[in-house]
């Protein structure tokens, strides 16, 4: 190869990103789903942490989005669906739903009750135990809530999605761009 020549990032091996920055979880998520439809894979596709962990990472710095777009340091999340997310909340329901059923037909038989008095204690308190899965994925919902009200006092939702060689940078401009995304540009990443 040519000392002179002028290679791609691809070539240097580069990790390069396109960020932009959005103003309703609507918009980042309609971008998000563009995205994916458009051949980018989830792993290649994140957003800025929790606040809490981004001051954690990076001290009492300004956490602003505009200060963190391009910041190697920003700590980010990876991509989770909302569909994934929503089967990791039935999933604590049920889990617990099922454990508490259990827990309770077998004491109930370790105590000599009836098939029938076991039966009803299991349900009991496996629908208990699912009360308390309710609650667990409530908290699940609530913190991606406070994620995002956190995000957007401080200027927008960040999207970073990764991008290998020049046409997938100009794909992922254009999708970004397209969905209302601010400030998008392409930089060599982290």
């Amino acid at each position: 190869m040519d000392a002179k020549r002028a290679t791609t990032p691809e070539e240097r091996h580069e990790l390069r990103e396109v960020v932009g920055l959005f103003d309703t979880v609507d918009t980042l998520q309609s971008a998000i789903d563009d995205l994916l439809t458009g051949g980018f894979d989830r792993s290649e596709i994140s957003l800025l942490a929790e606040e809490d962990k981004v001051r954690e990472k990076l001290g009492d710095t300004d956490v602003s989005a505009d200060a963190l777009e391009d910041s190697p340091r920003a700590p980010r999340t990876p991509y989770i669906d909302s569909e994934s997310l929503n089967i990791g909340k039935a999933s604590i329901v049920g889990v617990l739903f099922y454990v508490g059923v259990i827990i309770g037909a077998g004491v109930s038989f370790a105590w000599g009750l009836s098939l029938t008095s076991a039966i009803a204690v299991g349900l009991l308190t496996g629908g208990g135990a699912g009360v308390l899965g309710l609650l667990a994925s409530k908290l699940v919902g609530d913190r991606q809530t406070k994620w995002a009200q956190s995000q957007l006092k401080h200027g927008g939702l960040l999207l970073w999605a990764r991008v290998w060689n020049d046409e997938r940078e100009r794909a992922a401009m254009e999708i970004m761009r397209r969905h209302g995304g601010r400030d998008v540009h392409a930089h060599v990443g982290a």
